[in-house]
């Protein structure tokens, strides 16, 4: 699956040591070890101050970087985000939705009047009070209707077509995120890497500082160098020291970025189980420029085809809309408004057809159109100049994967003989042979070498992460959402 060729370990590797050869480690193991204190200008000076190592934590969890990518995909919030949102699109994308399903819809009434009026006189005298009447009524009545939209200028077509391409779109959306995630991981878990190997270099300074320091310490003693020269050592060695704890600190941020992007509850608990290794990647690859697998160029194009469906929805304002109606009901009727009277009960099935042609309706079905028009223009857009960028992109990181090939294959050469020089630059201080700073030049040209040719590595694996991820190829395809293409 993965990005980069980085070899795995059982274990996380152990502290790094300075690198030397046999004859130079007789060599040392002849100088007398370095005490705890120096006397120097008449005070004891401390030699092993000592230095925290801000390493993870126990228990941390080791993890090589398929795992990282995977345990990534599967607690980071945002992805989870993502996916939800992808979900929610795909349950729009549905007949119904676009209003290709009929209706049925159930209905129920009461009603009642009572009206009064004045009748004749009694027993038709000219005199004789008038007699009030009241009339009164109680409907009750339910119905079920069933409606169906027969023909509405192709609407439902077009929106069932618009809310596919958003599925579409969405799904490349949330792949996209997790491809830009997994990305962010290699990056995080490289530097992590890198900083490792960093601090191995600035180790092995600390390590030819403390035998230059062994050395000066036993030539004061028998006289043949003076105080100063031992104090040059020493301060050197603290310097040495110093960038070591500032690099274990470095080391320490980047393992808890790495364990930020994981979601752990310790960001700090990770400890990284892969090493940047001799191999730098993969041989260079042709990525397709086109965005035929890029994912966020799928994605606009899925938006640019739900623009273009969007201009057949507004077209189909124009057109009328039929819809047929049908369905049974049932009225009860009582001639009385408090009390049953003889009531009586009568089925009933109506059924109907609804034509609508909009004739007027100030110029709004012209601007929904033009405007659908222009949103199609722009998603087009927005699919060229990806395309463009993806070009550029592809174009600058490959002429960088390559050319940090190159860089890491020198400087790996260039580090066998600075740390060959290191060892004879040692052998000529003890005998006399060069002074303190010609040694001192060598070991920094040394971790000058080392850091060029770990910078080289990572860089080149970082350029190749970052083709992979414009050529689709970094996201495992288990993770993947989206329909092929």
């Amino acid at each position: 699956m993965l990005l980069v060729a980085v070899p795995a370990r059982a274990q996380a590797p152990p502290r790094p040591t300075a690198r030397l050869s046999g004859r130079a480690l007789a060599q040392r193991d002849s100088l007398p070890p370095l005490a705890d204190t120096l006397r120097l200008y008449g005070a004891d000076l401390a030699v092993r101050t000592p230095l925290s190592t801000f390493a993870a934590p126990p228990g941390a969890l080791p993890l090589s970087l398929d795992d990282a990518i995977r345990l990534a995909l599967e607690r980071n919030p945002d992805r989870r985000a993502s996916l939800l949102e992808a979900e929610r699109a795909a349950n729009d994308a549905t007949r119904g939705n676009a209003g290709f399903l009929p209706t049925l819809d159930a209905g129920a009434g009461l009603s009642g009047s009572q009206s009064y009026g004045i009748g004749g006189r009694t027993g038709g005298s000219a005199t004789a009070p008038r007699t009030s009447r009241a009339r009164g009524a109680t409907s009750l009545s339910t119905d079920l209707t069933v409606g169906y939209t027969v023909f509405d200028g192709n609407r439902r077509t077009a929106t069932l077509a618009r809310l596919r391409a958003d599925a579409r779109r969405f799904a490349f959306s949330a792949d996209a995120d997790a491809e830009a995630l997994v990305r962010d991981v290699a990056a995080a878990y490289l530097d992590v890497l890198r900083q490792t190997a960093l601090e191995g270099a600035q180790a092995e300074q600390v390590t030819l500082s403390e035998d230059r320091l062994r050395v000066q310490s036993a030539q004061t003693r028998i006289g043949t160098a003076a105080d100063i020269d031992a104090a040059l050592a020493l301060a050197d060695l603290n310097a040495d020291r110093a960038g070591l704890l500032r690099q274990r600190l470095a080391l320490q941020a980047a393992r808890i970025e790495l364990g930020a992007l994981l979601a752990l509850e310790d960001p700090d608990a990770v400890a990284a189980t892969d090493t940047l290794g001799e191999g730098i990647a993969p041989a260079p690859f042709a990525v397709d420029t086109s965005g035929a697998r890029n994912r966020d160029v799928l994605a606009l194009r899925a938006a640019e085809a739900a623009a273009r469906e969007a201009i057949r929805e507004a077209r189909a304002d124009y057109a009328p809309t039929l819809r047929v109606q049908a369905g049974p009901g049932l009225t009860f009727q009582n001639p009385s408004f408090y009390r049953p009277v003889t009531p009586t009960l009568t089925p009933n099935i109506a059924y109907g057809f609804t034509a609508v042609l909009p004739i007027l309706d100030g110029g709004q079905r012209d601007r929904r159109l033009a405007n659908a028009r222009l949103r199609a223009d722009q998603a087009a857009l927005d699919t060229d100049a990806a395309r463009l960028r993806l070009r550029a992109d592809v174009a600058r990181l490959a002429a960088t994967d390559e050319g940090f090939r190159q860089l890491a294959a020198l400087e790996t050469q260039n580090v066998a003989i600075a740390r060959a020089n290191a060892r004879v630059a040692l052998a000529q201080l003890e005998l006399g042979f060069i002074t303190s700073l010609d040694l001192r030049q060598v070991q920094l040209a040394l971790l000058d070498a080392e850091s060029r040719r770990i910078d080289a590595r990572y860089q080149a694996l970082l350029a190749a992460t970052d083709l992979r991820l414009r050529a689709g190829d970094l996201l495992p395809e288990d993770a993947a959402i989206a329909p092929g293409e």
